[in-house]
């Protein structure tokens, strides 16, 4: 048996056992007598069809006023997870520790919930979440080393990271740092159908540099297809809600749908790549996603970043050395003048000040692009 902590969806250690059993039939007595014993209270759960022990839970929490654990023991499958939350139950014993990802992915299934219950578990798994990064947020600042950060941040997060990569400078510092700490992290860039050749070409010589793979998500064809016929070919330069609109099929909903399942998300946005930005957290807990974000450099300064690309010797997209600075789609992207801010490259034909495709949502600022 495994004992797993349903408001976290991690496996606890071996803990105490329990000081009373209850089995489906138990009366008020038998629930006072265990609120007034302490400990841990376990409820059976004999069989699939019986329900009867999310009720004893709720019982013992709210008529009975019970503080301690209440665990969950017998005939237990994941899909029962969020529900044993809501009633009150801390800790299941789960028959197969393999089995962890399942359970937890059952936790964070239900989004939205209309019925009352003892606990809401979204909120309280967001509230410890939110804890939880800011500690990983306050350990980052006190480290120096990207590499350093990357293994704080593999051995903080238990479960899937995916780093998003768009081989621009920052992103390539991230990767030489991945390469060189070793840590497990899934790395895939957005394969938009509208990339430079030069950012394909980038994506070969980091492969054959760090012997990592590096994978290549494209935009669902159909949504493709529906959006070009909607629009036009070139429709995303008619109007900023077109634009807009092929940022979210070729970019946001890729990128949503490979996150989907992580636990953490690696990205290379810094302080100094606009005023949105300019508040950004080491790490911090995106809402909307459900998971960590970790933004490893957003503390560095352009000087920083370049020191370190030509001390490491890292592999650079070619097109940064023609003036290219953010780089983009290739009918969004121009080269930057000499004075232009580094991001007046991306959609130079809209007026719009602040110009985002919408990957990254500053958590600091509900509501607005970072």
């Amino acid at each position: 048996m495994a004992l797993l902590d349903l408001l976290t969806g991690v496996l606890r250690p071996d803990g105490s056992e329990p000081g009373m059993v209850l089995e489906p039939t138990a009366d008020a007595a038998a629930l006072a007598a265990a609120a007034l014993n302490g400990g841990v209270v376990a409820i059976n759960f004999p069989s699939f069809g019986d329900g009867r022990g999310h009720s004893l839970a709720v019982l013992l929490r709210e008529r009975h006023g019970f503080k301690g654990e209440v665990r969950a023991v017998g005939y237990l499958i994941p899909d029962l997870a969020p529900f044993l939350l809501r009633s009150g139950f801390d800790t299941a014993e789960i028959t197969d520790a393999n089995d962890l990802d399942t359970w937890s992915g059952a936790l964070t299934r239900i989004r939205h919930l209309y019925q009352p219950g003892f606990r809401n578990p979204q909120p309280l798994r967001r509230d410890a979440a939110k804890r939880e990064a800011e500690g990983l947020n306050a350990r980052l600042e006190e480290i120096g080393s990207l590499a350093d950060r990357v293994t704080e941040v593999r051995r903080s997060v238990e479960g899937r990271i995916a780093f998003s990569t768009s081989l621009g400078l920052d992103d390539q510092a991230i990767l030489n740092a991945i390469a060189e700490s070793g840590a497990d992290i899934d790395i895939f860039t957005l394969d938009t159908g509208r990339l430079f050749p030069e950012v394909l070409e980038t994506v070969e010589l980091s492969e054959i540099r760090y012997g990592l793979r590096i994978r290549l998500v494209a935009p669902a064809a159909a949504e493709v297809e529906d959006l070009v016929a909607r629009d036009g070919v070139f429709g995303f330069r008619h109007a900023v809600e077109n634009r807009k609109a092929c940022c979210e099929v070729r970019k946001v909903r890729p990128l949503n749908r490979e996150l989907q399942g992580a636990r953490g998300w690696i990205t290379g946005v810094r302080r100094e790549h606009s005023e949105d930005r300019s508040e950004m957290p080491l790490a911090a807990w995106d809402d909307m996603r459900a998971l960590l974000k970790v933004n490893p450099i957003a503390d560095w300064s352009d000087q920083e970043l370049t020191a370190y690309i030509a001390d490491n010797d890292i592999p650079v997209n070619p097109l940064h050395a023609r003036g290219f600075i953010s780089i983009g789609c290739q009918p969004c992207t121009r080269a930057v003048q000499p004075g232009e801010h580094p991001r007046a490259g991306r959609w130079w034909w809209e007026n719009e000040e602040k110009k985002e495709c919408g990957l990254h949502m500053n958590p600091r600022r509900e509501g607005k692009a970072a």
